[in-house]
């Protein structure tokens, strides 16, 4: 199997353990299987000062949380502590985690998968993100398309910015971020009727993102 299938696989399998908008869940599949969620190592300190500003967001009623990637050291804030599913070399070819957060909007995610060098694959990694959700679809209603697809540079490092939607009114939002040795991936989607509030809270989770690894802390 060629390094591009590989990684197309991979996103794939990420995208099959995510719960999304509408009360979708994918089935498990021989690939979903290998991902069961167990605890990882991560750390989380909650924000009172985060949370007071968030007044009358969709996430004001909840305390906002900082999340410590143990490995790549990125730290990043979300509404809560979040589920964590752990990928490993030895089962799923690639080492990574995933942080699942469902709220009353949507659900939002962050994944790092450990891949050095994987900027010139992100066109594939959102293809692989999109046909891994729509694998599971029951309806032609509830599949995803990628829309405003651009690249963008963000943390110092080349990415891609991408909307989700689907004809049922889900919708969302995407970025990859390929750095020198870790793979980012960022998502929300939301159900019909929710898209602002969760527009929100994934702009609020894209502006805590601090890279060790660079120094730049904003997309170009």
């Amino acid at each position: 199997m060629n390094r591009r299938s590989h990684f197309q696989r991979l996103l794939l399998l990420a995208t099959s353990t995510t719960v999304i908008a509408g009360g979708a869940v994918l089935p498990s599949s021989a690939m979903a299987a290998t991902a069961a969620p167990h605890t990882a190592t991560v750390t989380t300190a909650a924000s009172d000062h985060d949370a007071h500003r968030q007044h009358g967001s969709p996430a004001s009623a909840k305390q906002w949380e900082e999340t410590s990637d143990a490995v790549s050291g990125i730290k990043f804030r979300l509404p809560g502590k979040p589920e964590v599913v752990h990928f490993t070399q030895a089962v799923d070819g690639m080492n990574g985690r995933l942080y699942k957060m469902r709220t009353d909007n949507g659900v939002i995610v962050f994944a790092v998968f450990d891949l050095p060098s994987a900027q010139g694959e992100l066109d594939d990694a959102l293809r692989g993100l999109v046909d891994g959700y729509n694998a599971g679809t029951q309806s032609p209603q509830h599949k995803l398309s990628s829309t405003d697809v651009h690249k963008i540079t963000a943390h110092g490092r080349p990415g891609l910015d991408a909307r989700l939607s689907a004809p049922d009114g889900a919708a969302g939002s995407a970025r990859l971020i390929a750095g020198d040795a870790h793979f980012i991936e960022m998502i929300s989607l939301s159900p019909k009727g929710k898209e602002k509030p969760m527009h929100e809270t994934y702009q609020r989770l894209l502006a805590s993102v601090h890279n060790p690894h660079s120094h730049a802390t904003r997309a170009d």
